[in-house]
């Protein structure tokens, strides 16, 4: 009985913990512009409760739209040298920036399939990512066929190694990309 409990007190905090912490940022970001411009807009007929919403949407989309032109692409690419160079800050945003960028890509732009090699040594097995490109040198160097893996560190899949294995040494599972994740994520808990 108390196995039982335990389990289903850990199964439900691995549910619970991921959407309280998006439940809080995203509250917290919606408060957070509220406030700051609640004094500006508030007696104005514009203003509405709410209105961070619409404010932080609108941000966004005029962040994008200067990100896709060379002269907010320049603003944008300055700015982020600048953050870069502020040791906590730089940490902070180069993680978030770059755990947004693997959740907003497509499996297919990203992952090719999910592979078994042995990694770090023989009998030990690893799970990784193909990433479906080569480098042509490397394969002509060592006259093999390699294929780029990603071998991601848990619980953070964002960060890793790419190593180049021969192709006749990965064992590619029939599993798809979310479930080799849930598997790296919670550090081999979940079960697929």
């Amino acid at each position: 009985m108390i196995d039982r409990l335990k389990s289903a007190f850990i199964t439900g905090l691995l549910i619970f913990v991921p959407l309280a912490t998006t439940a809080f940022i995203v509250y917290w970001s919606l408060t957070t512009v509220e406030s700051l411009l609640r004094p500006f807009f508030y007696k104005t007929p514009y203003y509405f409760p709410g209105f961070s919403l619409v404010i932080l949407l609108v941000t966004i989309l005029a962040l994008g739209f200067a990100g896709t032109h060379t002269i907010g692409q320049k603003i944008i690419f300055k700015l982020e040298n600048s953050l870069k160079k502020i040791p906590l800050i730089r940490t902070v945003y180069s993680g978030v920036r770059e755990a947004i960028r693997a959740l907003l890509t497509t499996d297919v732009e990203r992952l090719r399939g999910v592979v078994l090699l042995e990694y770090p040594r023989k009998g030990v097995y690893a799970i990784g990512f193909t990433s479906g490109s080569r480098i042509g040198e490397a394969c002509r160097i060592t006259g093999e066929k390699l294929v780029n893996v990603f071998i991601p560190t848990s619980p953070n899949p964002t960060s890793g190694l790419v190593i180049l294995v021969p192709e006749r040494e990965l064992i590619y599972l029939d599993m798809s990309v979310e479930d080799a994740m849930k598997i790296i994520i919670s550090g081999g808990f979940s079960e697929v």
